[in-house]
């Protein structure tokens, strides 16, 4: 098992070429990404005991094209290389193979994930009003009238990444995202996650029929 990948601040500057309206769809991918595998995380320790890390020959290999593959389907051209020669590349990819192998249908999870980039990009395109970051206590208030109390709710906001997430909730706000239809796609993509490890728990434990 590898050491889990240091966590990478969300949403850090990006390259001039990059409109600021991808800027802020790069950034969103990055937040449901970082939320999915909190979620995944917390699901794991709830069902099965323990998170579940990648072996390294299975996190190289998702660093070196898998996940690129697997993004490449529903992001564009630009964003995709952006992420791709981003530094926090490498834990975006072990977290995409982490939800893999956790049981998340990707087949069903990226669609979603690329319609959300794109809703993000088309919007900030509409509005580019900013307005001043007010902290995490107030993406705290906003994260818990927006989502419902239980597993995903408790493991985004207690995850060690919950500062970045606030971050980066502040700056899709100062973009012009309703960040709160964000938050809702997210819940039910933890959703989908926990629901995703919970059967693959349930399958890893039954027992064989006899031969």
């Amino acid at each position: 098992m590898t050491t889990p990948a240091a966590a990478q601040p969300l949403g850090e500057p990006v390259s001039e070429s990059l409109s600021e309206a991808a800027q802020a769809a790069a950034m969103s991918v990055r937040l449901i990404l970082t939320i999915a595998d909190a979620v995944r995380r917390a699901s794991q320790k709830h069902h099965q005991g323990k998170e579940q890390e990648l072996p390294e020959n299975d996190a190289r290999r998702a660093e070196d094209g898998w996940a690129a593959d697997e993004l490449g389907n529903h992001l564009p051209t630009a964003l995709l290389t952006h992420l791709t020669t981003s530094p926090d590349w490498p834990v975006m990819a072990r977290q995409l193979l982490s939800l893999s192998h956790a049981g998340v249908d990707l087949p069903a999870f990226l669609p979603h994930l690329g319609q959300m980039a794109s809703g993000v990009e088309r919007a900030v395109a509409r509005n580019t009003a900013r307005t001043k970051a007010e902290g995490t206590d107030r993406w705290a208030d906003l994260l818990r009238a927006t989502m419902p109390q239980g597993l995903v709710r408790d493991a985004i906001l207690s995850s060690p990444a919950w500062p970045d997430i606030a971050a980066a909730m502040g700056r899709l706000h100062d973009q012009g995202l309703d960040v709160a239809r964000i938050l809702t796609d997210a819940h039910t993509a933890g959703l989908g996650v926990d629901q995703a490890v919970a059967a693959a728990t349930a399958r890893a434990t039954q027992p064989r029929a006899p031969a």
